[in-house]
């Protein structure tokens, strides 16, 4: 008897009903417009794919757009495969470029996704550490795809998927589609599900885990086999539904008690099914036999030309082999045209397994030969020469070393493994491929975050160098120093360099320069500010010495940021002017080799109160990178920009540029430069006003860091302990608050920055007033002011003066206290700190209102709610609106609503009708078709509704307008 697996009577799953109840409930939320997520669980034969073939057929019956793609066990090293068997073919055959939301950016990164999109659509970054661009191109994509009708689209046997395939998974269920798409996976337990890890948790996310039919169940799946035959099936099968079809299918006609025995197969599978399996096998003809074993080389689906060829069939014996395979249900078609697959997975894999040794080597030689012909890239062919090569073969290699390169943008874990294999069959004395090939696969490994293989690999090029590779040998140790830092191993790093140091035999020459800047940027880790500045000048007078102008510029940016991180700005101020002599006129493919300098000069332009100037260095340093494909820096040049944006009062763009951050960090986890992006998220988020977003990220960077204190370079006294204490003194909890802090260090604050105290200071001063002891805020006020009055900056005078007028307040003198918030708003109003100057302007309006003040505070207030509403500081905003309030004066209602007023009441006429139409689950073509207005006006409506309802979907503006439509009634 032929059946398929999980078959039952008519069209019903035996021993599913649960599953197609949640499997209907996940297409209902499709129909109300909400995007869905399912997955699929299960050991092999469990029925994974029959569920998922369920849902299809579900889904077009409401016509939904339903696209699947599945995993190939030979595919799993092919950047996206599992997405480009679901979408490149529907994608060409769209016209998509057509689309209003559509443009050429989009276009560029998909090409990186599908291959039909190669050539047509321009160039992107390449760069692995931007791999979170391609994810956000798909996201769109497949909003794109949902615009007309809702988007079902079915990813099965993830267990084989390839790791770029899995890391795009996980983006898109950590940031929803904002369309209606439906993500259903299927995978075994194991490896794949780990390495979607927390991205499939959380209430969305329906993981439906398939266990074993009862016996009652087998027999309903087994009708018409003998009830003796079904409990003897059963007690060998063991509820798994494949294995009972296996059984029942070879069961017809033989003695089931000779058949069956005990003991388990190949991979767990019972001995009784792969005796079943093979029995089939053993009736094949020679050609047939030949055929199924190319195609278990070949790979699923296979290609019957491609399966023929590593067979040594012709095309016509191929093709009758293939009917003869068909007829039998060993092989199946499927809906791509030449394309098929087996029966089930566990017959190609008992197929594969019994092919012997020596033919297998030769047919998967044969398979790349095929492809070549083919014209397949090199990604392709590199399984098949990866299992057929020998040492020594110079083809192979090449192959391999093309894979890895034509790959490590997109999917750098794959890249890794044939970099691992070109490795295997490069010879031993071929010293130099052999530095190189490392040298590549370390920064495959960085990528991925495979940190301590990337230092043990970089350690192992090292030691292949000649004594004589004097040049190569610090760029390489400078890299693993590096990579240490990143491990947050400083004492390796700087001993590391040091020892580098002591051993160079010539220090005259530009590598002794190159080392000593690293010296100097080593010692901001621990702020060894002597280090910093011996090492910082020495590089500057031997690139001076040299004539080198690149590198003048790198030592001089460097030296001008330590000075700065030390608190001489001064001298900081003379060194930076001095590396932009050598830094403007170059042009970003003269820099490029030294573009850390614009690194250097972003975080001390910072410091300098140059926001705009530290902006455009690592704008500048971004490009270059993104053009010459190098990642390293990337994540360090994204974030000197939030500094900028805060003190700028650009909260929406910083918050934005630290999600970025964390989500590039998440695809490459470097611990360092996650714990860094999380830390500045907190503070973006403390800023904007959002103190519970602040307070997780704080937690998530202590914990991926593993400490409270000791932070990022050069802010290396900062730490996740700062933001949490300041934030959880905002929201009241002023004691847990003041016990954090007192944890973190002496109150001189020696591990901070001296630009950055007077911030600690100003919060460890309300501490103190908070619980009465003014005396004690007095201190820190003081201290503020000595080094605001040292370091000669806008900023921390801003902010010691600031300090000063709360003292004032609360000592009973609100004039001198409102006169001199004023004086810290201008102060930091000079040089552009235009969130800071709110803040003061909001003590001035407070002060005002002490004073008895009315019609100056209301004016003052209202310039307050104003300027902290545009930069996006929105609690310090309501904050202000609730003084207006209490002085009878009317707010003025902007940005994104809040608890103090409704979100609703903040849209225009317009803006409210399209939420009310989303709400009743409405698509964008159909609300501009009710309101006679173009999609593009449609969706720049509903890009304004999100904004100001500070949501992200149409999901919770559907859930804003419910909640207000049960208030009203």
């Amino acid at each position: 008897m032929a059946m398929d697996p999980q078959a039952g009577t008519g069209t019903t799953l035996v021993g599913r009903e649960t599953e197609l109840e949640q499997l209907d409930a996940a297409l209902d939320a499709l129909d109300d417009g909400r995007p869905a997520y399912i997955t699929l669980e299960g050991e092999p034969g469990i029925g994974k794919t029959r569920l998922l073939g369920e849902l299809r057929a579900r889904a077009e019956q409401r016509r939904h757009v339903v696209l699947a793609g599945a995993a190939a066990e030979f595919e799993s090293e092919i950047p996206f495969s599992v997405w480009v068997d679901a979408l490149d073919a529907y994608v060409v055959s769209q016209n998509f470029a057509e689309h209003e939301s559509w443009d050429e950016e989009l276009g560029a990164e998909l090409a990186q996704v599908f291959p039909s999109l190669k050539g047509s659509n321009g160039s992107a970054a390449a760069i692995p550490d931007e791999r979170y661009r391609a994810h956000r191109a798909v996201s769109r994509l497949l909003c794109l795809i949902a615009d007309e009708r809702p988007l079902v689209l079915v990813l099965d046997d993830l267990h084989w998927s390839d790791g770029a395939s899995l890391e795009l998974i996980a983006a898109l269920a950590r940031r929803e589609p904002t369309a209606p798409v439906l993500l259903a996976l299927g995978m075994r337990p194991g490896q794949a599900a780990q390495r979607l890890g927390s991205a499939l948790t959380g209430e969305r996310i329906h993981r439906l885990e398939l266990g074993h039919l009862s016996e009652a169940q087998a027999r309903r799946l087994l009708e018409g086999v003998d009830a003796r035959d079904v409990a003897a099936i059963y007690s060998h099968g063991g509820g798994n539904p494949f294995y009972l079809e296996q059984l029942g299918r070879a069961g017809e006609g033989t003695d089931l008690a000779a058949m069956l025995g005990n003991g388990a197969g190949e991979a767990g599978v019972p001995a009784a099914v792969a005796g079943a399996i093979a029995g089939e096998l053993e009736s094949l003809s020679a050609e047939s036999r030949a055929l199924l074993d190319g195609a278990a080389v070949a790979g699923e689906p296979f290609e019957p030309g491609l399966a023929a060829a590593i067979a040594e069939l012709s095309e016509q014996a191929g093709l009758a082999a293939l009917d003869d395979l068909l007829v039998l249900d060993l092989v199946r078609t499927t809906d791509v045209p030449r394309k098929f697959i087996f029966r089930h997975p566990l017959v190609r894999r008992a197929v594969y397994q019994s092919v012997r040794g020596g033919w297998r080597l030769a047919a998967h030689a044969r398979a790349a030969d095929a492809l070549a012909t083919r014209g397949a890239e090199a990604a392709e062919r590199a399984h098949h020469v990866e299992q057929s090569a020998s040492q020594g073969d110079e083809e192979a290699v090449e192959i391999l070393l093309e894979a890895g390169r034509n790959t490590v943008s997109r999917a750098p874990a794959a890249a890794a493994r044939w970099f691992d294999a070109a490795l295997r069959l490069l010879p031993s004395a071929d010293t130099d491929r052999q530095v190189s090939v490392r040298v590549a696969l370390a920064s495959a490994l960085r990528s991925v975050g495979e940190l301590d293989r990337c230092r043990a690999t970089l350690l192992e090029a090292i030691d292949l160098l000649p004594p004589e590779s004097v040049v190569r040998r610090i760029e390489l140790t400078t890299l693993c120093a590096a990579v240490e830092h990143w491990q947050g191993r400083h004492d390796d790093a700087h001993r590391r360099l040091q020892r580098a140091w002591d051993e160079l035999p010539d220090r005259t020459a530009p590598s002794a320069a190159a080392l000593q800047i690293e010296l100097a940027v080593d010692g901001l880790y621990a702020l060894d500010f002597e280090q910093v500045l011996t090492m910082g000048r020495g590089a500057l007078e031997s690139a001076r010495t040299i004539g080198d102008s690149p590198l003048i510029a790198v030592a001089a940016s460097a030296l001008s940021l330590g000075e700065a991180a030390a608190g001489d700005i001064e001298a900081a101020r003379e060194h930076r002017d001095q590396a932009l002599e050598h830094v403007d006129p170059l042009t970003d493919r003269e820099l490029a080799p030294r573009r850390e300098a614009l690194y250097y000069l972003g975080g001390a332009a910072n410091y300098h109160e140059c926001y705009d100037d530290a902006i455009a260095h690592v704008e500048r340093g971004i490009a270059i990178a993104r053009a010459n494909g190098e990642g390293r820096l990337l994540v360090p040049m994204m974030l000197v920009k939030p500094y900028s944006f805060e003190m700028q009062g650009r909260m929406a763009e910083a918050v934005e540029l630290c999600e970025t951050a964390v989500e590039a960090t998440r695809l490459s986890p470097n611990p360092h430069y996650h714990f860094w992006s999380l830390f500045e998220l907190g503070f973006a988020h403390y800023f904007s006003g959002d103190l519970e977003a602040a307070i997780v990220a704080g937690e998530d960077s202590a914990r991926v860091g593993g400490r409270l204190l000791g932070g990022t370079m050069p802010s290396a006294g900062g730490g996740p302990g700062w933001l949490l204490a300041v934030a959880r003194f905002e929201a009241g909890d002023v004691e847990r608050a003041r016990k954090e802090i007192s944890a973190l260090g002496s109150d001189n604050l020696e591990h901070k920055i001296p630009v950055e105290r007077c911030f600690d200071w100003e919060t460890l001063a309300l501490a103190e007033l908070a619980v009465g002891e003014i005396d004690t805020a007095e201190e820190y006020a003081g201290r503020s002011e000595k080094n605001a009055s040292r370091l000669g900056l806008q900023v921390p005078a801003a902010i010691a003066a600031r300090t000063r007028a709360e003292i004032l307040l609360t000592r009973g003198e609100p004039a001198e206290a409102a006169r001199l918030a004023g004086e810290s708003a201008k102060s930091a109003a000079s040089v552009g700190a235009r969130l800071q100057a709110a803040f003061s302007l909001a003590l001035r309006g407070r002060a005002l209102v002490a004073a008895g003040e009315r019609d100056d505070a209301v004016s003052a207030l209202r310039e307050a709610e104003t300027e902290t509403g545009e930069c996006g500081s929105l609690r310090v905003r309501d904050e202000m609106r609730r003084e207006l309030r209490k002085l009878g004066a009317r707010a003025e209602v902007r940005g994104p609503a809040t608890a103090d007023d409704s979100g609703l009441s903040s849209l225009t006429k317009r803006e409210l009708e399209i939420a009310e139409l989303i709400t009743d689950r409405m698509t964008n073509p159909q609300i501009a078709e009710k309101l006679f207005l173009s999609k593009k006006t449609i969706e720049t409506h509903i890009r304004n509704v999100f904004h100001k309802l500070g949501v992200s979907s149409r999901v919770e503006v559907a859930r804003v307008v419910e909640h207000e439509r049960r208030e009203r009634a």
